[in-house]
């Protein structure tokens, strides 16, 4: 395991665009982060009931998509220049390739997806603070605050989430261009189009698509514009983040499935 441990970690260095998709999903996360911040305004004095930790989060909205040309192009690259061939022969075990290829993704996703969320977090609050977000309607906050630490870091995991959901889509499809497309649609349109179903069917997709893992970021009962401002998603943010690794497993597991199956 260990060989193939370093196999994937030097093809992870070499691919040109796992690494401009992860350079990529760190300028969004902060960048954006800092964009909606900066636009964000409130006039409330007494009893404001915005999110502010989510709102210094809501550049995930936009590096999920490149989190996701991240997982899919570690393993549809192969695919694309025949390559896989030679993985699958030099390691004899396809679960070992698949294990290896999520481990390697996940250790190198997770840091730099932790490190960025941080980054966007501090970045946000002057803005906001410029914005009006201000005491006594909202007093100040920090990395230590009750619900910070568990956003931050929850962000940091839901963007692993969805880079290894692309990853066992991408050994589903073998297709650069079918997979990223396959993944954005599971992981952003239904944000997209939550406003346009009734609520009993965005109860649904909020607590049953890969979309329950925002909850992770939720520190109050509001959510976001399209969230509708409702009394918050109707799922917990451990058990949001459970269902969008849920995916995550279950695209690697038929991924995996496929994969022995099936010629490379």
């Amino acid at each position: 395991m260990t060989d193939t441990l370093r196999s994937e970690w030097l093809k992870l260095r070499t691919q040109r665009g796992t690494i401009v998709a992860l350079a990529t999903t760190c300028v969004l996360m902060v960048g954006m982060t800092a964009f909606f911040a900066s636009e964000s305004e409130t006039n409330a004095v007494l009893g404001g009931d915005d999110d502010v930790v989510q709102n210094a989060l809501t550049g995930i909205v936009f590096a999920q998509l490149a989190i996701v040309v991240a997982g899919a192009s570690l393993i549809t690259g192969e695919f694309g220049t025949g390559m896989i061939r030679t993985t699958f022969t030099a390691t004899q075990s396809r679960l070992r390739v698949l294990l290896a290829k999520a481990l390697v993704l996940s250790l190198v996703t997770f840091p730099l997806a932790l490190v960025t969320s941080i980054a966007a977090f501090l970045v946000a609050q002057p803005l906001l603070r410029d914005g009006g977000y201000v005491a006594p309607a909202y007093p100040p906050v920090s990395l230590t605050d009750p619900g910070v630490p568990r956003a931050v870091v929850g962000t940091a995991l839901l963007l692993s989430a969805y880079a290894l959901l692309a990853l066992g889509v991408g050994a589903i499809v073998r297709h650069s261009g079918a997979t990223i497309a396959t993944s954005i649609g599971l992981i952003f349109l239904p944000f997209l189009f939550l406003g346009a179903f009734p609520e009993h069917i965005r109860t649904k997709i909020e607590q049953f698509t890969p979309l329950a893992g925002m909850a992770i970021q939720s520190t109050t009962d509001r959510m976001l514009a399209p969230f509708d401002g409702r009394s918050g998603m109707p799922i917990g943010p451990w058990e949001g983040l459970g269902v969008a690794f849920a995916w995550a497993l279950g695209a690697l597991v038929l991924g995996y499935a496929l994969l022995r199956a099936r010629d490379a």
